[in-house]
Order: C-alpha cells, then structure tokens, then sequence
C-alpha cells in the first residue's frame, strides 16, 4: 500500500507542482531514501538531493534513486518496471481526469523506453535518467 501512495504522490508531484504536494512527496520519500542512504552508504546530502528531486546528484546519488524507485515498484531487479506497473496507481489516482492520464501514460511510455535504451544495464543512471525526463516532459 506504501508503494501506491508514493507512486500515485509522484505523479500527482509531476502533474500538479503544488506546495501542497511537494510537501507530501517530500514526507513520503524521506524514511525511504534514508533507509537507502544505508544500503548504498550514501551521505545525508545524497538523501536531501532525492527527498527534494535536485538535478545535481552525485553517482551514489543516483545509485539512491534507483534503490528509492526499487522500494516504490516503479524498478524491480535493477531494471524498470512494467509500464503496466508503473501506471497503474497513476490511472486510479486519475481516472477521471482523462488529460492528465494521457500526459501521464505518455511520458512514462516515452522515459521508461528512453532509460531502458540510453542505460540498459546502468541501474543507478537509468533511474536518474527516468526521474528526470519525467519531471522535464510534465
């Protein structure tokens, strides 16, 4: 259930960019991206970079995205997950908002594909890279 809620508050973050939200993102993902800081020992700043979506993050940065991504379901084994998988809390969220579930369907297609070609076997890039195309073409 957990993983439901952060994915449909990341992409509620993407459509909306309300405060509101932003907030909700930020309390959302903070206990994860701390749990990750441990598995990939990374720094309280990598945790900041990811809590708060800076561009400018370093490779253990990234390497705390994709371990962020793996705990929500939008990776699974290194790899991203289906785009069936990906969408689904996304559709429930936005059912009745038929503009925003276009937009939706159509960035993740377009950013899962782009990350999966640009870093098929580069976990913590291909993360990276997912994350921010989708904040770029929101």
């Amino acid at each position: 259930m957990q993983a439901f809620f952060v994915v449909a508050v990341v992409f509620t973050l993407v459509a909306t960019s309300s405060a509101e939200t932003t907030e909700g993102f930020q309390k959302t993902i903070r206990p994860i991206a701390e749990h990750c800081k441990e598995t990939v020992k990374g720094t309280d700043e990598d945790v900041e970079t990811a809590v708060h979506l800076k561009r400018d993050v370093t490779p253990v940065g990234k390497c705390l995205m994709a371990c962020v991504m793996e705990a929500i379901g939008m990776m699974r084994n290194g790899t991203m997950a289906s785009e069936e998988e990906i969408l689904k809390p996304y559709r429930a969220v936005f059912a009745d908002d038929p503009r925003r579930l276009s937009k939706g369907e159509e960035v993740v297609k377009n950013c899962r594909v782009e990350a999966l070609q640009k870093f098929p076997t580069q976990t913590c890039d291909m993360a990276h890279l997912a994350v921010f195309c989708t904040l770029a073409n929101t």
